[in-house]
């Protein structure tokens, strides 16, 4: 038996001699509501591994996606002894108590021995459930290649070895796997495997290699006679922008679009061009939105892109779109009501609210049932607060059943106060809200400080971070937050040195990196270091806006005006920042482009009026009585962003130990610009 603590043999591959086409479940399909399958339950598997699969996470992750599939003529177990029958069923049973009462590792042994006993595709399912309870990916690799072994015509014991595969990082050996499974897809199921690699592979740490592999196994599915060399094209182009080569990755998607501009994968391609600021890719992102072959995910992804882009009146025209082409889709209806607050259309929202509320009588599962419920109110509670109705928000709050669901709405419901600047107020929000552990306690105070940088009690922000790191001081999230405070203080040196600390013990955190590189280059000294440590940066989050605006910046330091206004309009494109505006502002008029700077500060003051870079930038450059600053005084309350469009239309991060559940509805898999 191989040990637990060496790798994994390689896996064999079957003979040939199959027979016949196989009806499987496609790698992307769902088949209930906010269930994952096929390929794209490694993405969250992924985060339940990094996490150390906590046991509440996992039931819903990577063996959800091990669906029993039609099998091409697959071997009849042989038939076992009464004896044989009955000590495997004690051992499955055994197995799944010991399961429940927390003992993976044993529950992991005697599921995978009733496994290859009994030679059954769902015993297999759980004995990769309990290693992704243990966080053990060996253990997994090891059992997926077990029932690969002991059933090597199944499909689904195919994916689950290429799932694991991508996990452990092992790529070279999914290129076999990945290969198979497309040689054995058909019709829509080939559409939609070939539309989810790039969910598949996104968690990868090496993109250029994963790029590799996928390409190698698109071989058959690129032929120029291949009816899917589009979809092929499209996956490869994701595959492309992942590793960071954006220009290759535009060229791919005038590729695809040449060869079949219908194709369902163009669609998400163009999508995440577009929101790494490519503007070449928008005529044909609005070409293929337009056409009846834009599916139900590609028309949430594009509505959210949209939101993005400060686009809400176009956002709400798509979800109009989808609603007259699926009515009964709970997401699309909230979608529509968040966006109609966000524009003070609250009688309407209202109406949208009701209409989903209704939805969700066709919602099998009680638990996304009660979700979409709490949902209702913290929007109620959202519209409530717009309007000045904090008592009526508080109230509306009071109806959310799920603890964490209050948590989340309660710490909503601060940023908003807060954006209406009432500073005071939010903090109170914040101090109220229950504490019963220490993760709920440093979340409230991390809340906090927040609140005093955005109203500009610095001073107080950095005591409070500073008291949090003596008690935390391996946080390197912490540490990064202390070394930027003190930068507003004016503690140059002190910042410095924290971020040197912190890059010394994690030297790819990306954000420290361009700190530290972007606060050279605004001071004009030591350019060629910050040029080395804001490339740095962009190579771990190629396309970040932030990262990019710091290089643009950088440019304009140093006097290249042509580069500097390029990778600030890329960065603005991509994400309307008040400092980004301050910034591509800044160059533009330096350019003698006066109207188009003031374009792009208006665009900032929108998102941000009290933004203290874009308001310095102004009056440095425009004066003091400009009549952009005029309008949008530092008072002003910001522009509300809507309160679900993230959880409705792509879900925010969520924290590696708890995976976001999905929003109630029959979602599909979409790509989250």
């Amino acid at each position: 038996m191989q040990r637990d603590d060496q790798s994994s043999e390689p896996v064999r591959r079957p003979g040939a001699g199959r027979s016949g086409q196989p009806k499987a479940v496609p790698l992307a399909r769902r088949t209930e509501v906010g269930r994952l399958s096929g390929l794209l339950a490694s993405s969250l598997a992924a985060a339940v591994l990094t996490a150390g699969c906590q046991a509440a996470t996992v039931h819903d992750a990577p063996a959800q996606g091990l669906h029993t599939a039609v099998q091409e003529e697959q071997p009849q177990p042989p038939l076992l002894s009464s004896r044989a029958m009955a000590q495997s069923f004690y051992e499955t049973l055994v197995g799944e108590l010991l399961g429940q009462a927390g003992d993976w590792q044993a529950s992991y042994e005697l599921l995978l021995h009733a496994a290859q006993t009994r030679r059954q595709d769902e015993l297999f399912q759980r004995a990769i459930q309990s290693a992704f309870q243990l966080g053990d990916g060996r253990r997994a690799l090891r059992a997926a290649e077990s029932w690969h072994r002991t059933l090597p015509h199944s499909r689904e014991a195919n994916k689950a070895v290429l799932q694991v595969l991508v996990l452990l990082n092992q790529l070279p050996q999914t290129q076999w796997h990945l290969k198979q499974e497309l040689r054995l897809s058909q019709g829509d199921e080939m559409a939609e495997n070939l539309q989810a690699i790039a969910l598949l592979y996104q968690r990868v740490a090496d993109k250029r290699q994963a790029l590799q592999v996928v390409q190698a196994a698109l071989e058959d599915q690129l032929q120029p006679e291949s009816p899917w060399r589009a979809d092929a094209l499209a996956a490869l182009g994701r595959m492309q922008l992942q590793a960071g080569d954006v220009p290759q990755a535009l060229q791919t998607l005038n590729q695809a679009h040449a060869v079949n501009p219908q194709a369902s994968g163009l669609g998400f391609l163009a999508l995440e061009l577009a929101a790494h600021g490519e503007k070449s890719a928008q005529a044909l992102l609005k070409d293929y939105a337009s056409q009846d072959a834009a599916s139900t995910p590609f028309l949430l992804a594009y509505a959210r892109l949209l939101v993005a882009q400060q686009e809400n009146t176009q956002a709400l025209q798509v979800l109009e779109r989808l609603l007259a082409k699926q009515p009964q889709m709970p997401e699309a209806w909230i979608a529509k009501a968040a966006l109609q607050a966000a524009q003070g259309e609250f009688a309407a929202a209202e109406q949208s609210l009701v209409v989903f509320v209704k939805t969700l009588d066709a919602v099998p599962r009680p638990a996304l049932r009660q979700r979409g419920l709490d949902e209702a109110q913290i929007l109620r509670a959202h519209m409530a607060d717009l309007q000045g109705r904090h008592e009526q928000a508080q109230r509306a709050l009071e109806k959310v059943g799920n603890p964490q669901t209050l948590l989340r709405a309660q710490l909503q419901r601060a940023q908003i106060l807060a954006e209406e600047g009432q500073f005071d107020l939010a903090r109170q929000v914040v101090r109220a809200i229950a504490a019963p552990d220490e993760k709920t306690q440093q979340l409230k105070a991390r809340v906090e400080v927040q609140l005093l940088r955005d109203s500009g009690q610095y001073q107080q922000a950095y005591a409070l971070l500073q008291s949090m790191l003596r008690q935390q001081p391996d946080d390197d999230e912490l540490l990064y937050e202390y070394a930027l405070m003190a930068e507003r203080l004016g503690r140059v040196q002190e910042m410095e040195k924290r971020l040197r600390s912190l890059l010394a013990r994690t030297p790819e955190h990306a954000h420290a990196l361009n700190a530290l590189g972007y606060s050279y280059a605004d001071r004009g000294v030591r350019f060629a270091e910050a040029r080395r440590l804001i490339t740095k940066a962009l190579e771990l989050e190629p396309g970040s806006p932030y990262i990019t605006d710091s290089l643009g910046w950088l440019e304009y330091r140093q006097g290249n005006l042509a580069q500097a206004l390029d990778l600030l309009q890329k960065a603005f494109a991509t994400e309307a920042d008040a400092e980004i505006a301050a910034h591509l502002g800044e160059v533009l008029w330096q350019l003698g482009r006066q109207g188009e700077a003031n374009a792009v500060w208006e665009r900032g003051l929108q998102s941000n009026a009290r933004n203290e870079v874009l308001r310095k930038t102004i009056g440095r450059l425009a004066g003091a009585s400009s009549p952009l600053l005029q309008a949008h005084p530092a008072q002003a309350r910001q522009k509300a962003r809507p309160s679900l469009l993230e959880l409705v239309l792509g879900h925010e991060a969520p924290s590696p130990a708890e995976p976001a559940e999905p929003a109630p509805g029959p979602q599909e898999p979409a790509v989250a610009p």
